[in-house]
């Protein structure tokens, strides 16, 4: 028991990397009922995982106090995501095939580790450095060796690159902000202004166009319920808190790292469910992605990272 709590950050880690890496399916199967209305599907699935946020907070399973703590942090956390990114990442759904998308965010451990090293001065390791590049090494073979990048368009791969920058130093900063609130504290107020803005978007738009009246035509489909249960609870609820919780207690160069097994699932789901194309040099790329993983989970050691976590109370 003492072994699978030491490393229980690594376990949430990969938790949420399996259920992000289903997402980019669940997404597709929601925006094309919505016709690919972004802000409406971000509505539905914010407002979904504030509800149930919402609801653990009045049940009594968890608690906040936001009193005299930095609550500014936060506002910056949710205006990257889910304002930002998730605008972004949603959209490129739309012009990127699901695969592609996982392979192009193989930068955003890049992007990571500098801005870690730019805000939170957390230096990695010479050898979490060197499988992070056997990760984008490996991801990078899956894509761009041989010209592999049919089904995308350039605003496809802008919106795609644009998220991974914001993602990246969403990831730093929830670390940041981990120092001075729990994981529940933090992704409430995220999934609460997601829910908000984009809701109130959404509605404001309908309403101007004289369409409220047919807000909810069509929505209850199996595809749209199943996509939305999955992406405002799964994703929204159990992922982003497995995030968080990680964020804190793992380096930012392990948990980077090791959430790059959502890419290699991603890949996986699109092309053995959704029927995208994998090639030969594919597998290749995965398995060298698949052992950068390996090699930076097993230089993980919870004893030394979880400095910036939130500090307990003695009573709870």
């Amino acid at each position: 028991m003492s072994e699978v709590k030491h490393h229980l950050p690594l376990i949430a880690n990969l938790v949420t990397a399996v259920i992000f890496g289903f997402a980019y399916m669940f997404i597709k199967m929601g925006m094309h009922v919505v016709d690919y209305d972004t802000v409406k599907f971000l509505a539905f699935r914010f407002t979904t995982g504030f509800i149930v946020l919402t609801l653990l907070l009045v049940l009594g399973f968890q608690k906040v106090n936001y009193r005299g703590k930095p609550v500014y942090l936060l506002l910056l956390v949710g205006t990257l995501n889910p304002l930002v990114s998730q605008v972004l990442e949603t959209t490129a759904t739309t012009y990127v095939p699901t695969s592609q998308i996982a392979v192009f965010f193989s930068l955003s451990p890049i992007f990571i580790v500098m801005f870690s090293v730019l805000i939170n001065r957390e230096i990695p390791t010479k050898r979490q450095v060197f499988f992070i590049l056997v990760i984008i090494l490996g991801l990078m073979i899956i894509n761009f060796v041989d010209g592999h990048m049919e089904g995308s368009t350039p605003l496809g791969v802008v919106l795609v690159f644009s998220a991974s920058v914001v993602i990246a130093l969403h990831r730093v900063l929830i670390r940041r902000a981990s120092g001075s609130f729990t994981a529940f504290e933090t992704i409430y107020i995220s999934t609460g202004m997601g829910a908000i803005a984009f809701s109130s978007t959404t509605l404001l738009t309908h309403a101007a166009q004289g369409r409220l009246g047919n807000f909810f035509d069509g929505l209850w489909t199996f595809d749209f319920v199943v996509s939305i249960l999955y992406m405002g609870i799964l994703s929204c609820v159990v992922a982003f808190l497995c995030l968080a919780y990680a964020s804190a207690n793992m380096p930012i160069a392990v948990s980077t790292a090791t959430a790059k097994v959502a890419s290699i699932i991603s890949i996986l789901v699109g092309t053995f469910i959704l029927g995208e194309t994998f090639r030969a040099i594919d597998v290749v790329g995965t398995i060298i992605t698949f052992l950068g993983v390996v090699g930076v989970s097993l230089s993980y050691n919870a004893s030394a990272s979880n400095r910036f976590a939130v500090k307990k109370d003695a009573s709870e």
